[in-house]
């Protein structure tokens, strides 16, 4: 058995079938069990293909408020009112 050392922030490839492609993970923390096992906690990838198009148009619409407010975020509070206004008009 080949010894793997995995740390927080690493990421990881799952295989649950050999015909299907990996899954992709990335390692959140590492917690050691009382017996001795160590647990994963994990964020998972997926690719848009693998998911359905109701979660994708959802996804997608939080995205962009997620990047229209962080652009926002780097605009002075003086500035924002100024930008607003051009932008509506």
């Amino acid at each position: 058995m080949a010894a793997n050392m995995y740390r927080v922030g690493d990421y990881v490839f799952f295989e649950n079938s050999s015909s299907n492609p990996y899954l992709i993970r990335r390692i959140e923390e590492l917690n050691k069990t009382a017996s001795g096992n160590v647990e994963a906690k994990v964020v998972c990838f997926y690719r848009r293909r693998d998911i359905s198009h109701s979660l994708i148009q959802l996804a997608d619409k939080h995205a962009s408020e997620y990047s229209l407010r962080r652009s926002w975020s780097s605009v002075a509070p003086t500035r924002r009112h100024t930008q607003q206004v051009r932008a509506h008009r």
